[in-house]
């Protein structure tokens, strides 16, 4: 049987001599102590991947040390040894990361024995989970959720020891005429083909994530120049382009690829990712796999019908532009309470497109207002499906630019779209920004009352990055304020970041407004934003922007999370 490393953290030498005592009579023999000698702080030893449980006497600085290991990610299963237990105090240490607990006067050889298995055996099957988890099961490359947190160690890596990261984004040209013509089995052994032949071409330290049903994203570690990323692309281009069986016939395609080099090209997670799959998109257009590297220079340059103006044009035409919805979620009860309309370009040749890469084009048409109704449309159908899914409860949020809102016949029709869907109005939300507000006051005022007196309220957006003039909170018709991301990102290490959040917080709950914080992404945000009472949060924590379909599911995750958490 496989011996499990034990660490006893103790300045009792009484607890080293009845513990270890107890495990070296432990059979079959499974338990193998680790010297302390060897850790000069407790964190060490919950961040050593040898050590399995560490046994750590209660003390002053455990709650310090069980918040560092949770922030640090540790590995090793805690159990504290304590000397009373009441419930309060249990529930507060679990919360905070330890596993389990030991009482001084009942250390019995069977009692110790069990809680160590159970620790050990949780702590597998976590590991095993966490694993599953974070791989695509057709592939098992890694998957949206194992590919971010690769590519933030990866960007971490490079910050610390000077080097360069570069991304690839991958997309299999026309794989949907390979599906439609084959039939999705083949497409299966043809994805998973593409994926060996890209495995192949790796370094020990690279890694590969399948994050689409045809897209592919490769994190290249150390790389010297852009040539070497090149050379890289070429050989996977090359690679993914020779023939294979399907169906017993032989079949090729081909690859786009596009690259974004950290930190040249984006030092954020987002944008790293958004100018990749820009520079993929760019290489797509072009006839045969090619490769690109992200450019802020980068724009669609297709001839006479195929330019953006023309496409842009015909999306309109046809409706092309869809929503996904980022969830909002209450902070004290963990439900569902919101969601925010993001628009999305579904292109039929290059798949989604971000607004990032066609929004102010539109502006320079002058299509966003035709778009913003669509829009507006789609937001009131989806309230309408979410009562019907009895989620009605949810409200939906839309933002509103100042080319919509200043059109006289803008509420008109912003009325017939809620008679004709069905919505109800008092579950539709417009966010505005301060910058849209100053444009024109007085007239902005009057359309919002008018809008107000159907129902729709209205949310303040990135409060707090502009010019605020706190007048507005006062004078228009504002039931929610928004902190931007930029004053969460470094929360709860940036002291001037909590200041500004604590202040809009306390601002909001003054004036009886709600106030919702964006781009939460990590458990110390999320904790920090509870602690100081944020009613409402949205973020990548719980989740992106999601079709409308997957919100159903994303419910039930939800309430299976919270049902853990009550009884953990």
């Amino acid at each position: 049987m496989e011996q499990q490393t034990v660490l006893i953290i103790s300045e009792n030498e009484a607890d080293h001599l009845v513990l270890s005592a107890s495990l070296e009579r432990a059979v079959p023999p499974r338990f193998k102590l680790a010297s302390s000698a060897s850790f000069e702080r407790p964190l060490e030893a919950l961040l050593d991947p040898m050590i399995d449980v560490v046994i750590m006497a209660y003390g002053p600085e455990t709650e310090y040390v069980l918040r560092l290991a949770n922030k640090h990610d540790a590995t090793a299963s805690l159990i504290l040894l304590l000397d009373e237990a009441d419930n309060a105090t249990v529930a507060q240490l679990r919360e905070l990361g330890a596993q389990d607990y030991l009482l001084r006067r009942d250390l019995q050889d069977a009692l110790v024995h069990r809680v160590l298995d159970y620790s050990i055996q949780l702590k597998q099957a976590r590991e095993r989970i966490q694993q599953l988890s974070n791989r695509d099961p057709l592939t098992g490359a890694l998957n949206r959720v194992g590919f971010r947190a690769h590519l933030e160690r990866a960007m971490g890596r490079s910050q610390r020891y000077g080097f360069n990261t570069a991304l690839l984004y991958i997309n299999i040209d026309q794989f949907a005429t390979i599906n439609d013509h084959y039939g999705e089995e083949d497409g299966d052994i043809m994805i998973k083909s593409i994926s060996r032949r890209l495995i192949n071409k790796l370094r020990s330290s690279d890694s590969i994530a399948r994050v689409g049903g045809d897209e592919f994203a490769v994190v290249l570690e150390d790389v010297s120049s852009i040539g070497d990323v090149e050379a890289i692309a070429e050989k996977m281009l090359k690679s993914i382009s020779a023939p294979m069986i399907l169906s017993e016939q032989q079949v090729a395609v081909q690859a786009s690829i596009g690259a974004a080099v950290f930190p040249e090209d984006g030092t954020e997670f987002p944008d790293l990712v958004e100018h990749a799959r820009s520079a993929m998109q760019q290489a797509k257009s072009i006839e045969g796999g090619r490769f690109i590297r992200y450019s802020d220079k980068l724009a669609f340059d297709f001839d006479s019908n195929n330019s953006l103006a023309a496409e842009l044009r015909t999306a309109v035409r046809k409706n092309q532009f869809e929503l996904h919805y980022q969830p909002r979620v209450d902070l004290p009860s963990g439900h569902l309470v919101g969601l925010e309309a993001l628009l999305r370009w579904n292109h039929p040749e290059r798949g989604l497109i971000y607004p990032g890469e066609f929004l102010s084009t539109c502006e320079d048409m002058g299509l966003m207002r035709t778009i913003g109704y669509q829009v507006i449309q789609h937001a009131c159908n989806a309230q309408a499906w979410l009562a019907e899914q009895r989620m009605e409860n949810v409200d939906v949020a839309v933002n509103i630019s100042f080319s919509q809102i200043q059109e006289e016949r803008f509420v008109g029709i912003v009325k017939d779209i809620i008679a004709r869907s069905g919505a109800d109005a008092t579950k539709i939300e417009f966010e505005m920004t301060e910058s849209t507000i100053l444009n024109s006051t007085n007239d902005i005022k009057e359309r919002m009352n008018e809008l107000r007196e159907l129902g729709i309220s209205f949310s303040l957006d990135d409060f707090g990055t502009g010019f605020s003039q706190l007048s507005h909170l006062t004078e228009l018709p504002i039931s929610a304020l928004k902190i931007d991301q930029c004053f969460v990102r470094d929360l709860p290490y940036n002291e001037h970041q909590e200041a500004v959040c604590t202040m809009i917080i306390e601002m909001g709950r003054r004036l009886g407004m709600l106030v919702i914080a964006e781009g939460a992404e990590t458990h110390e945000q999320i904790e920090f934003l509870r602690q100081h009472h944020c009613p409402q949060v949205q973020g990548f924590y719980y989740s992106p922007a999601i079709p409308l379909q997957q919100l159903p599911r994303f419910v039930r995750e939800q309430g299976l999370k919270r049902r853990e958490h009550r009884f953990s």
